[in-house]
């Protein structure tokens, strides 16, 4: 088929990673992220918000061949935990058990608990998945056709014995340009998008994105561009049907920290004064 199968989350992921990816505003964020010589992976973040700070510890550590542990500890007192087992098996099969603990003052032990099989071959790619504590059933699935990209989603919750959702997506891939297609129902509101992203040139990106909601008569856009001054610097635009205006500017200081500036300007209320900023510096030691 000359291409292998993109997983159904990823359809139409380069647009949206073109329009959503380095415009964090309203926070500083710094992140810190190590390894030990014994293999276990540190990445401690901090996030201040206004006057509240907040922060995570992320420990993640091969436990042994073909299955990786995960931890995230978090100020407020989270605890999330995680093990995937990939190729075990059979190859091209991953299975991942997750868990978070219930926050202070709710009962029981845990908040959810989730197993998940995610299956990817050249040609075909599923995935499912459970949550205990919320009784939902996720399934999606794609399969491709040389250029052309097809997959299924939908949720299914076993309390309420009913669909939640469910949606179909496509996407044509081209070496300079890709072009994706969606349809969802969610909770009864169907909505049509579709995206496009093209690549320029090395240093240039486009990207647009228009969604209508069935229900109603309007329709949201987004167009934004991404342009690399060079090797370590990437500046990044775009802007939405609302008027919001949005840019960053992304650049590596030095082999180990990276630093991205975020701006969100409201062009029609220019005057109301809530625009936001944001800062987010990546250490990697």
């Amino acid at each position: 088929m000359g291409k292998s199968a993109t997983v159904y989350k990823d359809i139409g992921k380069l647009c949206s990673d073109l329009l959503s990816k380095d415009y964090k505003v309203g926070k500083t964020v710094v992140e810190v992220k190590s390894k030990t010589p014994s293999g276990i992976t540190f990445t401690p973040t901090a996030t201040k918000s206004g006057d509240a700070v907040s922060g995570s510890l992320k420990a993640a550590y091969p436990v042994m061949k073909g299955f990786d542990g995960e931890a995230t500890f978090g100020t407020n007192g989270s605890l999330e935990l995680q093990i995937e087992a990939a190729d075990a098996i059979t190859k091209g099969l991953t299975l991942t058990a997750e868990c978070s603990k219930a926050a202070a003052g709710k009962p029981g032990l845990l908040a959810s608990a989730n197993l998940i099989a995610e299956y990817k071959s050249a040609d075909f790619t599923c995935k499912t998945s459970f949550d205990y504590y919320k009784s939902d059933l996720l399934a999606s699935a794609s399969t491709v056709f040389g250029a052309l990209t097809c997959g299924l989603d939908c949720g299914y919750s076993t309390a309420k014995g009913s669909l939640g959702k469910y949606a179909a997506a496509c996407q044509f891939v081209q070496p300079d340009f890709t072009v994706g297609a969606k349809c969802e129902d969610k909770g009864g509101k169907k909505t049509l998008s579709c995206s496009y992203f093209h690549k320029v040139s090395g240093d240039m990106q486009l990207g647009v994105a228009i969604a209508k909601p069935l229900a109603k008569a309007d329709v949201a856009i987004e167009f934004g561009t991404a342009y690399k001054l060079d090797k370590d610097t990437t500046v990044k635009a775009k802007v939405d049907s609302e008027g919001i205006l949005c840019c960053s500017y992304k650049q590596k200081i030095s082999s180990l920290t990276t630093m991205t500036l975020a701006a969100q300007v409201d062009t029609v209320n220019l005057s109301d004064n809530k625009h936001k900023f944001g800062l987010q510096l990546n250490l990697t030691p």
